[in-house]
C-alpha cells in the first residue's frame, strides 16, 4: 500500500474502491508467513486462551458463535475464544476510562486516545502493553506500522498501540464529515439552486422548516454526535483546529511562533470569533436543532430517515456502510423514492475569505490498545492475529468470508462475490474482522476488491476526494504537535466543551470566548507555547 507524508503527499492514492466508507473496509492482521497455515486447519498453538476484546456492537457480531464460519476459522487457526465486551458508539469513551480506572480493561480494545491525556497517563501507570519495536516476526504488521502515523502513536521513543488507518491521502478525510440534506423537501419549500455558502444554507433550513411540506414537525440539522459539526464549521474561519485534546495542529502567528490552531489570530483566538457566532446563530434561529446536544447516533439517523431532520453529519463518507445499513436502505420502504432523488451532499462552504478547506484530520481514526497486564504468550498471540489479518489470506477472510461461498477470485486476483446478500450478513463477524486492525484494506490494493456499496455512491465520495485535491492545506508545524503531546503538563484542548459554552451560551460569543482564553491562559497556556516554540526552534523545525 502506498505510503504518503505527513504533508499528505500521497505516494499512492487508493483507486475508487477504496472509498467504501470507514465502516465498509478493514484491514487484519497476519501472523508470521512462516507459521501461516490452511485456514480451518490445526493449531499451531498448543495452548488455548480466551481473548477479552471491546469492539463497537460486538454482540451484534459475534451473536452466531459457531454457525460462523469466519469467526471459527479463526478461532480455531488461533486457539482462541473471543470473549466479546460490548461498547456502542455512544458509550464506549466513558466505559474504556471506567475499565481503565477500575482495573478492569478487556485484554485488547479498541478507542481514540492518542490524541488525549488519557493515553500519556495510561503509558505511565503501566495500563497499555508496549508493543514491540521489533515486529520483524509479523512481516504483515511490521509493513503496516511503517508509516507515518505510527510517530503519534508513540511514548517517550516507544510505541504502545496500533493505530487503525482510515485514509490512503490527504484529500480523502474530506469524508470524514459529510452534511446530507434533504434536497427534495429544498424544493418543495421553493429553493430553486442548491447552497453554495453558509447563509444559503441557513436559509434552505429554515425554508425546509417553515413549509414543513410532510407535516413532520421537521427540525432543522442533527448530527451522529454533536462534535462532528466542528469539521465543517470550523472550516469557516479556523479550518486546522479540528483536532482537540492534546494532538492539536500549531499555526503561524507572525514570525518564528506558532500557536494552537484554535487559538489562531493575530490576538490570540481572534481567528475563532467568525465560526463562534456561526454556530451561535445557526443554533439560536434552529438551523442546528436545539436537542443536537442529546441525541445518540441511532437517534439521529432515525430522525433523518423518518424526515424530522432537516439535514444530518455524519463521518466516513457518502459511501458510509453504517450509514447505508441504517438509513439508506430502509429509504425507498418510508419514502418511496430512491435515496439519491431526494437528498444531496452540501458542497465545501467558503470561509471568510473566500477560501474553501476542509477538514485536515490524522489518515487513522482511532487505535488498538493490548492491556498492560496480558502476559507474554497472550500479546504474542495477539499479534499474530493482527498480522494474518493484514496478509492477503487473513485480510480476505475478514473481510469476504469463505472462498468458494461467498467469493471467488478471477483470473488477475480480483474478488468476485458469489452472492447478492453482503458477506458480513452471512457471517456477522466480518463486521469486526473488516475493520479490527484499520478501517481500509491494510497493505493490499483495494482496487481488486468489490464494493459492496453501489457505484454511484463510491464515486460521489471520488468527486468530493477531487475537490479536495485542489484545496490548499493551511500552513502548520506538526513538529510542534509531537513536542507538544510529549510534555508532562501538556494542556488538553478540550473543543467539545468549548463548542458547547459558546453555542449554548447567552452571553455575548466574544466575552465567552475571551472567558475560555484566560481559563486556558491561567492553566500556562502561554508558558506551554513558549515552551513548544523553544524546543522546535532548538531542533531547527
Amino acid at each position: 500500500m502506498g505510503r504518503r507524508s505527513r504533508a499528505g503527499i500521497p505516494v499512492k492514492a487508493m483507486v475508487c474502491a477504496v472509498i467504501l466508507g470507514i465502516a465498509a473496509m478493514g484491514t487484519g492482521c497476519g501472523r508470521p508467513v512462516q507459521e501461516q497455515t490452511e485456514a480451518g486447519s490445526a493449531s499451531r498453538y498448543p495452548e488455548h486462551m480466551e481473548l477479552t476484546v471491546a469492539y463497537w456492537q460486538i454482540d451484534d457480531f459475534l451473536a452466531r458463535g459457531e454457525e460462523d464460519a469466519v469467526l471459527k476459522t479463526l478461532e480455531d487457526k488461533f486457539n482462541i475464544t473471543i470473549v466479546p465486551q460490548n461498547i456502542t458508539w455512544d458509550d464506549y469513551y466513558g466505559k474504556i476510562r471506567l475499565w481503565a480506572e477500575t482495573g478492569e480493561l478487556p485484554d485488547l480494545f479498541v478507542g481514540a486516545g492518542r490524541q488525549g491525556r488519557d493515553y500519556y497517563q495510561w503509558v505511565r501507570e503501566g495500563i497499555l502493553h508496549e508493543i514491540p519495536q521489533d515486529l520483524s516476526a509479523y512481516p504483515h504488521l511490521e509493513q503496516y506500522m511503517d508509516s507515518p502515523e505510527k510517530e503519534g502513536c508513540m511514548v517517550d521513543g516507544k510505541l504502545y498501540c496500533i493505530f487503525r488507518q482510515t485514509y490512503s491521502e490527504q484529500a480523502e478525510t474530506i469524508k470524514d464529515r459529510t452534511i446530507a440534506y434533504r434536497w427534495d423537501l429544498a424544493r418543495e419549500a421553493g429553493i430553486t439552486r442548491e447552497p453554495e455558502n453558509w447563509e444559503e444554507f441557513r436559509a434552505m433550513i429554515q425554508a425546509i422548516r417553515q413549509a414543513d411540506s410532510r407535516g413532520t414537525g421537521i427540525g432543522g440539522m442533527t448530527a451522529k454526535n454533536f462534535n462532528m459539526l466542528m469539521g465543517p464549521l470550523f472550516t469557516y474561519s479556523i479550518p486546522l483546529a479540528s483536532n482537540g485534546g492534546t494532538a492539536y495542529y500549531w499555526v503561524p502567528q507572525g514570525e518564528n511562533r506558532y500557536v494552537p490552531a484554535l487559538f489562531a489570530g493575530q490576538n490570540l483566538g481572534e481567528d475563532a470569533l467568525a465560526t463562534w457566532q456561526l454556530a451561535r446563530d445557526m443554533y439560536a434561529e434552529g438551523t442546528i436543532e436545539k436537542d443536537i446536544f442529546l441525541a445518540t447516533t441511532s437517534q439521529a439517523e432515525e430522525k433523518f430517515l423518518m424526515g424530522r431532520s432537516a439535514a444530518i453529519c455524519f463521518d466516513g463518507g457518502i459511501a458510509n456502510t453504517r450509514n447505508h445499513e441504517n438509513i439508506v436502505r430502509y429509504w425507498k420502504d418510508v419514502h418511496g423514492t430512491e435515496f439519491l432523488e431526494d437528498v444531496r451532499f452540501l458542497d465545501l462552504m467558503p470561509s471568510v475569505t473566500g477560501e474553501l478547506y476542509y477538514p485536515v484530520w490524522d489518515y487513522a481514526w482511532s487505535e488498538s490498545y493490548i492491556n498492560g497486564n496480558v502476559s507474554d504468550e497472550k500479546l504474542e498471540r495477539i499479534l499474530a492475529l493482527y498480522d494474518y489479518l493484514l496478509s492477503e489470506e487473513g485480510m480476505l477472510l475478514g473481510n469476504f468470508g469463505i472462498e468458494g461461498e461467498s467469493y471467488r477470485l478471477g483470473a488477475d486476483g480480483e474478488v468476485i462475490l458469489l452472492t447478492q446478500e453482503a458477506p458480513s450478513d452471512r457471517y456477522p463477524s466480518i463486521g469486526m474482522f473488516a475493520s479490527l486492525v484499520c478501517w481500509n484494506y491494510g497493505n493490499q490494493d483495494a482496487s481488486r476488491f468489490p464494493s459492496t456499496i453501489p457505484q454511484e455512491y463510491v464515486c460521489l465520495d471520488q468527486e468530493r476526494v477531487e475537490k479536495a485535491r485542489e484545496c490548499r492545506i493551511p500552513e502548520y508545524q506538526y513538529a510542534c504537535t509531537i513536542a507538544a503531546s510529549r510534555m508532562e503538563d501538556c494542556i488538553a484542548i478540550d473543543t467539545n466543551s468549548i463548542f458547547q459554552r459558546i453555542v449554548l451560551g447567552t452571553e455575548p460569543v466574544e466575552e465567552i470566548w475571551q472567558e475560555i482564553i484566560q481559563e486556558y491562559l491561567d492553566q500556562g497556556l502561554e508558558e506551554m507555547i513558549e515552551e513548544v516554540n523553544r524546543q522546535v526552534r532548538g531542533t531547527g523545525g
